[in-house]
Order: structure tokens, then sequence, then C-alpha cells
């Protein structure tokens, strides 16, 4: 395709000094993309009804004869041509815009071939670059959220955290169900790599890919369109292509800078009537007991109406007892993010060359933590010969941080945790100063935390990871049908962390120190041949074969100083204690053969096979081979009818089956007995906890899709429809067993999960005036029905635990993936909740299901909008439907800090007037008619009475009193009480750009000049889950439907500027 375009070019090129250029009108203008200004290098400028016209230069300009009232037409591959009357010399700005898309697009596939989308039996979705890079984003996947149907994106702890993306459900069940990523041909690892000693949430792999360097996404969402990758590609495939300098005549030089604010977008709403300790009493001598209830960490104290009580800062003097209601937010920070890039390419006949340097400085909103990038990346392609090519990719990331934000449930890092149980009288800034003259720590209580500044500025996990992903390719053309293809391709990472854990941290007095280290390396060697040819007039073929011979390795050391031996000398030598030292190393090998084969007919009727065999070395002998077959096909209907017209412009039927195995991990065949510490002066071994299968076999996902493509009124409007069958079987499970057995767990082939769903992409353009306004609509609609068919073969197994933390995450028989399931109210026929004699919910002696993590549906919509030199973006997306179980609910409304605690606490919100006989607390508190009313026996009237409300065992409304601490405490230990409906609607992102008049940008030398203001995750619209944003995740894992104490999400906004040259 490329050579026939470069041909055509040429052709136009000799064709121009002989066509008649005659004319009266000499027309000079420059032609541009309209979503980000840079030169549209090589379109083609054309009278109409004439042969006669040029091609625009490397900066974008073009002059040419004609006559007035004569119309022009500019156009270039991808982009939609324009069509101007001429009326006099006025210079020209032609500003062309992206075909969106297009129906008869090409997009890359598997293996990176270029196809016609028309001819696909699959859906494969494409997004633009500006689709991606417009509004910044520090972690790839995030770009994706809402702008691909069937496509599910989760953030999981703020921008310099991880991310979780999902297409089409997971087929898994206990294995990786994100998608394989492909960068120029080589498949990149995506791992997260994280222990839970280093309480953080570490990027996932992928975040290392700048988007400026991205010139296209290809989304290949079902096993039918990703079956030539092999196993791991049983749950989609998201192809990379980064730019290179073909094209670009001349010397080009691109720069950018961003820079972009961010602050809190959802912090939990909190009471500020009522502070620090327990029954209503508190004052402060050490924070660890010494006063009353000063070793509390609960907001169940006096109310904070300014009496006098000693506090952490007053040295025992009586202060007044004041809320401080943003001492929370007051922690927080203004996060700032400085992302600058250049780009030097160019190209002539035989050598191109793209150059790049990008740069990313970060600070987040928690104090002391930052984020640094530095990429550098180079695209290079020689023709040796007219028909050989060797071309090479580099790229290589660095990225750093001597501090990443705490997260998670840890006492000694952990932010949001300490918050959880925050005093509603602490001023937080009375906290900065950590030490007093002595060198003291000081915090507002001792029994379970440390300072909060103390833990920004010392407890810190810092990070290094240098990446260098590279390829080299060389394709040979022959006989001039056949290409062959030889290309080699390297993804290699180190990352070193360490963790140091403070003298005097609460909890750890002696601190700790430690290092981890991982080394990750996958090599893919890749040999292609193909043949491509139009047999006859009626039929085309296009068959290609190769083999891919893949090896990797990866190595975890990991070495801890329990107790340090001397303070904030933070080495391994260091250690008062023998070191815990501990290291993983594996290797696997994958050896495969794979051929695809299309035929065309006619151009509206295809038909693609494909047969892959995988021999992979972490299977046993015989079972380690494994054949995957798929077959689609497509028919252009309008065109097989000759029904095309205005109104239905296109019609297309697709449907495809296709088959897909997925090996185990390295080393799960044969029970190990691993190395202890020493006895004595023996070496020790012993047993591992999980019992390995010598007969493991490959875990099989089918999956049959049926699609439409739609183009109305001159395909204007684009629908594309889509729906999908997927089931899993032989799925390798480590499940429990019996430790009579020996083992705690054993490895088995079992299970078979189900996932069918529904696509929907729409584009359409309600407003498209020449030269004018134009308005462009794209939304996308899904929603996947996932169900565990089964568990083991027996039927022994009725679920099977993913994660836990208040409440198991199952895959449970008869039930959809990721199912909640924990302690719930114990309920009548009726659904009352039963109350039982003392006043309190009773809970069910049987775990209940609560729903799966999984949404009903997911959905995008973004509009666009152009008007001359401006354009407006802007994306809302929804998840709805789902269950999250809220670990900050839990928590929060057990220690009193939540607003709604505030009920029942006194007259004046709700509370009841009681009292207890004789003033003795363990016998149930009598309710009395009215807050004046005086007690029987002059006992102590309280006026924080709730009642729960349910009913009593003979069915009759409960009556009985609670005090309000009882009352709201009591919820912590039904885990229902804490999971809420996920769904969620988000202002997404929105970009608005202006680009500067020819005459401005000239004065620098430019070619074009870009100003945007940007945001993302301005707005919350609509959500069920209070206190947080339910677009939260424990990590990237299959434990979803979790939060544990998040970090407060954060919007972000800013502007950036981009110079082409």
């Amino acid at each position: 395709m490329k050579k026939q375009i470069a041909l055509l070019l040429i052709l136009w090129v000799l064709l121009i000094p002989f066509s008649s250029l005659a004319g009266d009108l000499n027309i000079r203008g420059i032609v541009l993309s309209k979503s980000d200004g840079s030169p549209l290098v090589g379109a083609t400028v054309v009278i109409k009804g004439t042969t006669n016209g040029v091609v625009v230069d490397a900066k974008g300009n073009f002059t040419l004869s004609a006559s007035s009232g004569e119309i022009i037409i500019v156009s270039y591959l991808g982009f939609e041509s324009q069509s101007i009357t001429l009326k006099d010399e006025s210079p020209l700005r032609v500003e062309l815009s992206e075909l969106q898309g297009q129906l008869n697009e090409i997009v890359i596939t598997a293996l990176g071939i270029n196809k016609e989308k028309k001819s696909l039996g699959y859906a494969v979705q494409k997004v633009r670059p500006e689709a991606i890079s417009a509004v910044p984003e520090t972690n790839l996947i995030n770009s994706l959220a809402g702008k691909i149907a069937g496509v599910n994106v989760t953030n999981s702890q703020g921008s310099m955290g991880s991310s979780r993306i999902v297409i089409r459900g997971e087929t898994s069940i206990s294995g990786n169900n994100q998608p394989l990523f492909v960068v120029d041909g080589v498949p990149v690892d995506n791992s997260q790599l994280t222990t839970s000693d280093a309480s953080r949430d570490f990027a996932n792999a992928i975040s290392d890919i700048n988007s400026e360097n991205i010139e296209s996404i290809s989304v290949l969402k079902g096993p039918n369109a990703a079956a030539l990758y092999g196993s791991r590609a049983a749950s989609g495939v998201i192809l990379i292509k980064t730019k290179t300098g073909r094209g670009q005549k001349r010397l080009g030089i691109s720069v950018y800078s961003k820079t972009t604010f961010e602050s809190i977008l959802e912090l939990p709403e909190y009471q500020n009537r009522y502070g620090q300790g327990s029954g209503g009493t508190f004052s402060y001598v050490d924070g660890k007991g010494g006063g009353i209830n000063d070793g509390v960490d609960e907001s169940w104290g006096p109310k904070m109406d300014g009496r006098l009580i000693p506090q952490f800062f007053s040295n025992g003097v009586p202060v007044p007892f004041v809320a401080h209601p943003n001492n929370v937010r007051d922690f927080f920070e203004t996060g700032r993010t400085l992302d600058n890039g250049v780009a030097v390419k160019g190209s002539d006949e035989k050598f191109d060359y793209r150059f790049s340097y990008n740069n990313s400085n970060q600070t987040g909103i928690l104090p002391n933590t930052e984020l640094k990038k530095n990429s550098f990346s180079v695209n290079s392609s020689y023709k040796i010969l007219p028909n050989l090519e060797l071309s090479t990719g580099i790229n290589y990331v660095n990225t750093s941080s001597d501090n990443l934000p705490g997260t998670f449930g840890r006492r000694a890092t952990s932010t949001m945790l300490q918050f959880a149980w925050f005093g509603r009288q602490v001023d937080i800034n009375q906290l900065k100063n950590y030490r007093d003259a002595n060198g003291n720590l000081i915090n507002w209580n001792n029994s379970y935390y440390s300072n909060l500044y103390f833990i920004a500025n010392e407890n810190t996990v810092s990070q290094r990871r240098d990446r260098l992903i590279g390829n080299v390719n060389l394709n040979y053309k022959f006989l001039n049908d056949f290409t062959a293809n030889f290309r080699v391709g390297n993804d290699y990472y180190n990352d070193r962390r360490k963790i140091r854990i403070a003298y005097g941290t609460n909890g750890t007095p002696f601190g700790s120190y430690q290092e981890i280290g991982y080394t990750v390396n996958e090599r893919n060697i890749e040999l292609t041949l193909n043949y491509k040819k139009k047999i006859t007039d009626d039929i085309s073929v296009d068959i290609l074969g190769g083999g891919n011979l893949l090896s990797n390795y990866y190595e975890e050391n990991n070495q801890k100083a329990p107790r340090l031996a001397v303070k904030d000398v933070y080495t391994l030598a260091n250690s008062r204690d023998p070191l815990l030292s501990s290291n993983y190393y594996s290797r696997q090998k994958k050896n495969s053969l794979f051929a695809s084969g299309q035929i065309g007919f006619r151009g509206y009727a295809y038909l693609n096979l494909t047969a892959r065999n995988d021999w992979s070395s972490t299977l046993p002998e015989g079972n380690n081979s494994y054949f995957y077959p798929s077959a689609n096909a497509s028919i252009i209907v309008t065109q097989l009818l000759g029904i095309e017209s205005n109104a239905l412009s296109f019609l297309k039927v697709r449907g495809g089956w296709s088959k897909v195995g997925k090996d185990a991990s390295p080393y799960q065949l044969l029970d190990t007995y691993p190395f202890n510490a020493p006895f004595g002066s023996n070496p020790l071994l012993t047993v591992t906890d999980a019992s390995l299968n010598s007969s493991l076999r490959p875990e099989t996902t089918t999956s049959s899709e049926i699609g439409v493509e739609v183009g109305l009124f001159n395909n204007r409007v684009q629908l594309d429809l889509n729906y999908y069958n997927t089931n899993s079987k032989d799925q390798i499970l480590n499940v429990d067993v019996s430790p009579a057995t020996g083992y705690n767990s054993k490895l088995l082939n079992a299970g078979k999960i189900s996932n069918k769903g529904f696509e929907a992409q729409l584009t359409f353009s309600p407003v498209k005036i020449p030269n004018g306004l134009t308005w462009e609509v794209a939304a996308n609609f899904s929603l996947n029905r996932s169900k565990v068919l089964e568990l083991d073969k027996d039927g022994l197994l009725t679920a099977y635990r993913i994660a836990n933390s208040g409440v198991q995450v199952l895959a449970a028989i008869g039930k959809p993936y990721g199912t909640l399931f924990g302690t719930a109210f114990k309920r009548n026929d009726n659904g009352d909740i039963l109350v039982k004699a003392n006043g309190l919910p009773e809970a069910n002696s049987t775990n209940q299901f609560f729903g799966s993590f999984q949404p009903d549906w997911i959905g995008g919509i973004t509009n666009s909008f152009t008007y001359k030199n401006f354009n407006l973006s802007f994306l809302i997306d929804a998840k709805i439907g789902g269950s999250l179980y809220s670990g900050t609910n839990s928590t929060a409304t057990y220690t009193g800090v939540l607003a709604e605690t505030l009920r029942g606490r006194d007259e004046e919100n709700g509370g009841l007037p009681y009292y207890y006989s004789g003033n003795v607390k363990t016998g149930l508190p009598v309710q009395l008619p009215s807050h004046a009313a005086s007690a029987p026996n002059n006992e102590v009237v309280y006026h924080d009475g709730i009642i729960f409300e349910g009913v009593k065992q003979d069915g009759t409304a409960n009556t009985t009193i609670l005090p309000a601490q009882t009352y709201w405490k009591s919820f912590r230990n039904i885990a229902e009480s804490s999971v809420y409906d996920a769904s969620f609607v988000k202002f997404r992102e929105i970009s608005i750009g202006y680009n500067l008049p020819k005459q401005w940008v000239e004065v620098i030398g430019a070619q074009s000049v870009n100003v945007a203001l940007v945001g993302r995750d301005l707005w919350i619209l609509h959500k069920n889950v209070p206190h947080i944003d339910p677009e939260t995740a424990y990590n990237t894992g299959n434990g979803q439907g979790l939060e544990s104490l998040q970090l407060p999400s954060t919007r972000s906004y800013g502007f950036s500027v981009n110079l082409n040259f």
C-alpha cells in the first residue's frame, strides 16, 4: 500500500510539468491537519475535472495556477477531502480533518499486518493519536478510558499508581486477564511487580510508553482477532505503532510543552461536632493512655464547642477544644506535572529517521512524593536495495522516584488509614514540625500512629527503573508478490526499590531497611513469508506463514534488615538481626509456527483462516504442544446486492470463530524443596505449601462473534454492532485442600467460565459546514455477562477465592465472575433485618453473595467541535452497576469521623433520651418520653439514643434503644453495610485548542503552533457510593470490587503548547 502511494505521488510530480497550468490566478496556500496544525506533507491539490495539480512541500505549502471560479480539491490519505471555489489570489489555509471510523480504512492487525477493515470478520478499533495525547495522562492505559467499546479501564491509586485494563471480561479465573501489549511488533511486559512490604501502588510497566511518540493504537478485542499471537492473546491485544520520519522531506522539528496541576476530586465528608475520645470524654497527657481516653484514636469524644481541654500541642494546658474542618484536606498539596519533549525527523528516498526526547517531572498531592521519567527513542529505516529495507527502533526509558505515595492500610506508611481514625479536633498544621526542641516526635496519638509528616518525609519508598525496548526488522520483497520479513525484538528492564522505615516509627521502633530488585527480559525472534496477489479480476489472495522463538526470564531478589542497629543509616549491613532474604528466578521458552490466509472475491466477500501451534516449556512433555485455529468471514452487502445509496452507504456483516490456548507459569509441574535458614550448621529444606501437578494441560478459550457495520447518509452516520460468546475451560487453579494432606493447596486443571456480550460503536456528524462549524460525535456502549460454569470435574468445589479484604471476591459456580461474599444481616421472609434483644442487628450465620464487581454496562460519548482555528473536544463516560466493598466507609463509620455518624449523637441531631437503671451500663437503656424528662431515681440522662430499624424475632418492630457510639460501631461486623452500587458517570476529559494564524506563526519561523487548555476527571457527575470515588481498584490483579482506604482521586487541569518547524 505504501509503495503504491509513493508511486502515485511520483506520477503526480512527473505529470505536472506536462499539464496545462495556465490560469489567471496564482494561488498560494498551506495544508494542515485540523487536529494539531501540523503540515500534511504529500497532500495533493487538484483542479476539479482536470489532471492539473500539485503536491504540497515539506512545510505544507503549495503554489498553483488556476482561473477564478474553478474548484480545487485538497486530499490526503486518511483525511477528509475538501473542495474550495477560487475567487481571488488570497492565501489559502486548508485544514483537513482526519477520517473518523471510516468503514473502508486501513487498520493494523495481528503481527502488524495492514488490512482493509472491510475485509475483517472480527472487531478491531483504531484510536487516533490525538485522542491519547491531547489531554496529558502519565499512565497510557488511563487515556483509553471511555473511548473503546468493550474495554474496561480502572485507575487504582491516583496518577502515580497502576491501572487495569480488561477487554470483554475476564477469561481466566486465576490467571492474567489483561491484554497483550505489542509495540512496533515487539510484545512488551505490563506487569505491576508489587509487594505488600512496600505499601505502594507501583505503576504497571506499560506506563513507560510516552503517548507523544504514538502514531496509532489498534485494539484487537477478541481471540479471533488476536489468534496469531498465541496463548498470551486470549484476553485481546493492544497494538501500538510509534511515530517515524517517513514523509518528512526536509528536516522537521516538533516541540511540545505541557503543564498540568492536580487537586483532590473526592474526599470523605467528615463530621465537625465531636472530637477525639470515647463516651464523650477526652484529655491529653501522653497520647498513649496516660490521659482520659488519649490513647483512643476515634472521634466519640466531647463536643467541639470551645470547652477547655489539654491537647497534644498544649503542654498540659487546657485550650479550646474546637473543630478543624479542613484538617484532612490541608495535608494534601497541589500536584504538578511538567511534560516537555522535542522530536527531530526527516527522510529522503532511501532513509528516514525520527529522534525524540521526552521529560516528565511530576510532584504528587501527598507531601514529598514525586515521579520522574526520561525517555529517548529512535526510529529509522534504510533501503539497502530497492526491494530490501532495514528498519530499527530503540526506546530507552528511565523512571525514578525518591518517594512514591503511601497506599493501603499499613500503619508505617499509609495516609488514608490514619485519616480514617483522625481526631476531628486535630490541627494538621501543628504536626508539620514533627520533632520538639529535644528531638522527640510529636503526634496527636502515640498508641498506634506516627506523625503523618514524619511518615511522608522519613518512611520513604524509592524506585528506579531502566528499560530498553528495541527491534531490528529486515524486509525483502521479491518476485513481485512475495515479502519476507525477519524481526528480532527485545524488552528488558531492571527495577530497583528501597524501602526505609525510620527509627521511632510506631509499631517499628527500630525501623527497617529493605531492597527489592526485579529483572525482566523477553526476546522474540520472528520470521514471516507473505504472498499477496490478485489472481483474477475477481479473486485475490493474501497468505502468510511464519515462526516465532520466544525466550524470557524473570528474577526477583529481596533482602531486608528487620531492625536497624544504628539510627538513620540505611544499608543492609546495618542490621541488629540476621537479614531476611529471598530470591526467585524463572525462565520460559516457547516455539511457535503459524499461518494465515485470506481469500477475497470482487472486493466484497472475504474469508480469513489462521492456525498456530505452540510448544511451551512450562507444560509437561505430553501436553506442551497445543494447536489453535480460527476462521472468520465478511460480506459487504451493499456491494453484493448493488443497493448502495445516499441513505444506505455501506452495509457489512461479519462473523468468526477461534480457539486459543494458554500455558502455565514456570515451575508448576514438580514439587520442590526450598531452602530455609540453616538449623545450626546443617542446611534445612522444607516442603512447599502447594502440591504441584505434573499432568497440567493448557487453558483453552474458544470464542465466536458476529457483527454488522452500517454507514448511512454518505457515511455521515456509522454504526458498528458486535455480539460475542467466549468460553474458557481447563483453568489452572491453585485450590485449597485440607492441611491433613501435608499441603495447603493443590494445583489442577479445573474450571469453566463463560462470557457473553454486546458492543456498539456509533459515530455521526450532526453539523458539517464547509469552512465553518463541524460537530462530530463518537459514542460507545458495551455489556458483558460472565458466569462460572464449573470449578472441578468432580463437583467438589463450589467457589474459588480470588481476593479478600473485608469481603471475599469469589469465582462461584452459577454466579458472575468476581462475586463479593461476606457477612450479612439476618433477615426474615419479608426481608426485614432481625434485631437481637440487646438492640443490635443480628448477623446471618452463613455468609451471603453481594453481586459481582463487574458493571452492568459501560459507555462513553465524545463530542468534538471545530470552527476555523478553534477546536473543542470533551468526553463523558460511565460505568453502571457492579458492587464495591468500601473499607473507608466501614472503618470511618466505626471511628465516628464521617458526617452520617452525627445522626443520633444529641437532641439536635435526632438523638433519643434514655437512662440506665441504677446507672448500671451493663443493662439495657430505658427510653424517656422527652429530653426534658428526668430519670425516676435521678439516674444520668443521656441524649444520644438510636433505635436500629428492624424487627424482633416475633416480627414486631424493634424498640430497644442504643447509644449512638454502639449503634454506629455495630455496622463494622457486618460487611453488607459497606457494600455499595459502584455506578458512576464522569466528566472524563476536555480540550480547548487554538491554531495560531499563519502570519503570527511565521514570525518565529514555525509551520504551526497550537495552544490548548486541558482538563481530566474534572467532575463526578453521578455516583451511589458515599465518600469515595467508586472508580477504584485494590491493584491490577483479579481481586477487584475492593476499596481499602484508597488515596483520594484527583482532577487535573492545565495547558499545552505544540510547535512544528
